[in-house]
């Protein structure tokens, strides 16, 4: 937990429903790498989510005690809120305190993290749409209009106003990301053009690509900062000691997360095209984690890479092998082998680079196949 108190307290909030897994933990872990302190996780189980308030009326009262107790600034909601939800949450709980749920949490990540010209347009792209319908709730919630919201009704025009602003933004975005993936895709072709086959990396979020592609690339990206370090592309040569192997380019990628709304995976289409476009893939599960993590991580990032990267062949790297016991990395190969139906990895240490050079042999094989 965050000592910084210059740091937004916060509440973490989890309705599970008998369906649902608990994403209390990984929430945490995000709402502190968004600069929040987090002070108290409260969940509540329901047969099903309130559509008034996500959790009942009752907890969010207690919620609110708590609030106005401890001088909370933020809640923080695990799963996805409507923006009915979220607009009945705020005003009942304050206006002075920020509702948010998983997705807006996600991207203010993103917008702490952001380094580049084209991250900042593809994150802004994905705010405008993720919040794009909540306009004619927040006009009606705020009282701006009145109950008559049909054709002609004294709300209709400053939804208009809203709605036409929002296009005109996100169209001009969109326009300048495709001037960007424009030039993107000349620099891929010339380094196609340069002989130079491509090596991607990707897994879920914290797996630990970074740390390897440092190692391999002699690079210094910055690591440990909790999830999604690395929001844009990031592309080296790397030039194996071995004689016999050829260069390649490495690049390094946003990382997966399970649940990733549509609309903030699409924002980052030009990070899966560098996955699509590339040779090979290099796959990071972290094989320290416990055996439910490991299975929702991989079953998550498969699913992803079947819809955007299908087709491109893969390499399994079961990374942290260094504080994971023998008899527990057997059971993580085990579920990656259910998941993915291969027999093909590698198991290493991006922090201590164990078995790199089995695994820079193995990339050269795959290549030059």
């Amino acid at each position: 937990m965050r000592s910084n108190v210059q740091d937004p307290k916060s509440i973490l909030v989890e309705c599970l429903t008998p369906r649902t897994k608990s994403r209390l933990d990984e929430t945490s872990d995000i709402a502190e790498a968004a600069g929040y302190n987090v002070v108290s996780k409260i969940t509540q189980h329901r047969e099903a989510v309130d559509s008034a308030y996500c959790i009942g009326e009752g907890k969010l009262d207690e919620i609110q005690k708590i609030v106005e107790k401890q001088s909370i600034q933020a809640l923080i909601f695990t799963r996805q809120l409507s923006a009915g939800q979220t607009f009945r949450i705020q005003k009942k709980i304050g206006g002075e305190v920020r509702v948010l749920d998983r997705n807006l949490l996600i991207l203010e990540v993103f917008e702490k993290r952001s380094a580049t010209k084209e991250a900042e347009l593809q994150i802004a792209l994905a705010r405008l749409r993720y919040t794009f319908s909540w306009g004619r709730e927040s006009i009606r919630m705020h009282g701006i209009v009145s109950e008559q919201m049909g054709r002609g009704g004294p709300g209709r025009y400053p939804y208009e106003v809203y709605e036409a602003m929002s296009r005109k933004r996100i169209s001009k975005i969109e326009h300048e990301l495709r001037e960007i993936r424009s030039r993107k895709a000349h620099l891929r072709e010339h380094r196609g053009d340069s002989g130079f086959q491509t090596v991607a990396l990707t897994g879920y979020t914290q797996s630990g690509k970074t740390t390897l592609f440092n190692r391999v690339a002699s690079e210094s990206k910055e690591i440990g900062r909790g999830p999604f370090t690395t929001l844009s592309t990031f592309a080296r040569k790397v030039s194996p000691s071995s004689k016999s192997a050829d260069p390649f380019i490495l690049i390094d990628s946003i990382g997966f997360i399970e649940d990733l709304n549509p609309l903030l995976l699409k924002a980052f289409h030009t990070t899966l095209s560098e996955l699509s476009n590339s040779d090979l893939i290099l796959f990071f599960v972290d094989g320290s984690e416990n055996i439910d993590m490991v299975k929702r991580k991989i079953s998550a990032s498969h699913d992803i890479m079947q819809k955007e990267v299908s087709g491109v062949p893969v390499l399994i790297c079961l990374n942290k092998v260094d504080i994971a016991e023998r008899e527990h990395l057997d059971r993580v190969i085990e579920e990656i082998r259910k998941v993915f139906g291969t027999n093909e990895m590698v198991e290493i240490s991006s922090k201590t680079g164990a078995n790199v050079a089995l695994l820079l042999e193995r990339i050269s094989d795959r290549l030059n196949a």
